[in-house]
């Protein structure tokens, strides 16, 4: 399945809510699909779900449900636009009245991300519910930063190649930090932009540069990690600088920046209004459409494809990817590296809701039985003929201090609901039992749920239950 989120807005640039899969039409290279799954996505956290006697879920607020990253590249801005996007930066984000999952780095002068309020490590404790924003002390946590990052001399003049080089190599650190957040994330990425091209008079060969496969190539990253970009483009307009096209030899370039936007389903460059930008990549995180369909057989090609998504109602601005590279992967890849990813991170995955309890053998040994519900709501349960069929993979590691986490092969849980069945699982979920033997010195075990339709992920992480007549 091709997995599309799609963020409708009318005219006023406000989340359209209520829409229905037949008004979206979506074309790949040119030629009508049928959406096989759609479903309209709200990740607002509710209340924390009712749980049973050593019961654990992955709903609750110490997780981390998506992210808003901004980016203030201080190695593609001129001095003058630099001081213009600290003064929005202070001026729009100390006004945020929610900043729980808003990040800020800077992009130094040496092509390194430097944190001004990063994402959380893993010896970071939650910030503590009903606290006041941490944009309320922007002003000395971002005058902080940038006497720390200016400590190395900018060099504005080297190398272009080089430049774009290490801007890359920066977006891509970025998208692999935020890939650890699960669900759909943004960059709003401050910057006067990065050329497309060079031409032979700005290359170090005396030759012509064209970036557009490492563009390509990166926005496939992205599009993996689930990043849309959000530019805001900060040169003035008129300048040298400022008049970047698809045969740009300046440092900056409208074209670029919206082609990161349109591949990876973001918004176009709008202008310098920082916190519009902000505002917007938050917005849409929360609320959007996901649908997929089921190119054929013939399209799996090694080639890019171009994409389209429309709507039927009148006054409806749709924003979602333009193309994505059809790659034929081995069976399970992806699978595997999303619960890669799931394994080392301390915080649990919530895009898929779960439910679960561990309870140790009556009868002693390292068994335990593992019961956990997913949540049917969350998940892809294509309706066809008879049946809702599905297709998710489960992985179960043991955690200990100071060793390797115990880890088994992917199991495969392939799903044929009847209709009732269906409705039994939406109302109580997807029931899953496992039995798992674990070294002895486990003390917690996480249960990791990937849907290969949608790429959506949950995790719950429990503490194994103290044997019979031993002390906690």
């Amino acid at each position: 399945m091709v997995d599309l989120n799609v963020v409708a807005l009318d005219i006023h640039g406000q989340p359209v809510v209520d829409l229905t899969r037949d008004e979206f039409r979506v074309t790949d290279s040119g030629k009508p699909q049928t959406i096989a799954f759609f479903r309209h996505r709200d990740e607002q956290l509710g209340p924390p779900p009712a749980l049973g006697p050593n019961e654990f879920s992955n709903r609750s607020r110490a997780n981390v449900p998506r992210a808003t990253l901004i980016l203030f590249d201080l190695l593609n801005e001129r001095f003058g636009t630099r001081g213009y996007t600290a003064y929005q930066l202070i001026h729009d984000l100390g006004s945020l009245e929610q900043a729980d999952y808003v990040y800020l780095y800077c992009l130094t002068f040496d092509g390194r991300l430097f944190p001004v309020h990063g994402l959380p490590g893993p010896e970071d404790e939650p910030a503590p519910a009903g606290g006041a924003p941490w944009t309320r002390q922007i002003k000395p946590l971002l005058d902080s930063a940038i006497s720390a990052v200016t400590q190395v001399r900018p060099v504005d003049n080297f190398d272009p190649t080089y430049r774009v080089q290490l801007t890359y190599a920066a977006l891509d650190a970025a998208a692999a930090q935020l890939s650890m957040v699960p669900g759909h994330k943004s960059i709003v990425w401050l910057t006067d932009g990065v050329p497309i091209e060079l031409g032979p008079n700005r290359s170090d060969t005396g030759d012509i540069v064209d970036f557009t496969p490492l563009l390509r190539q990166m926005s496939e990253e992205f599009d993996r990690a689930g990043v849309s970009i959000y530019p805001v483009r900060q040169v003035l307009l008129g300048s040298p600088e400022g008049m970047g096209g698809p045969g740009a030899t300046g440092m900056g370039s409208v074209y670029t920046l919206n082609q990161f936007a349109e591949m990876t389903g973001g918004r176009l460059d709008g202008g310098k209004d920082v916190g519009a930008a902000v505002r917007q990549a938050i917005t849409d995180m929360r609320t959007s459409y996901q649908m997929g369909y089921y190119p054929p057989a013939s399209y799996w090609d090694d080639k890019y494809h171009k994409l389209r998504v429309t709507c039927t109602r009148k006054g409806v601005r749709i924003q979602a990817k333009t193309g994505y590279y059809a790659w034929e992967e081995p069976p399970g890849a992806r699978a595997e590296q999303a619960i890669n990813s799931a394994v080392s991170t301390k915080f649990d995955a919530s895009e898929i809701g779960l439910r679960a309890t561990l309870s140790r053998d009556p009868k002693g040994g390292h068994t335990v039985r593992l019961d956990a519900h997913i949540s049917a709501h969350d998940v892809v349960l294509v309706h066809e003929g008879n049946e809702y069929n599905g297709e998710l993979r489960l992985g179960i590691v043991g955690y200990a201090q100071g060793s390797e986490p115990q880890r088994g092969s992917v199991i495969p849980l392939e799903l044929h609901l009847s209709a009732q069945g269906h409705d039994k699982a939406l109302q109580q979920g997807i029931e899953v039992v496992q039995n798992v033997t674990l070294r002895e010195e486990i003390k917690n075990v996480r249960l990791i749920v990937f849907d290969r339709s949608s790429n959506a992920i949950g995790s719950v992480t429990m503490p194994l239950p103290t044997p019979q007549g031993k002390p906690n």
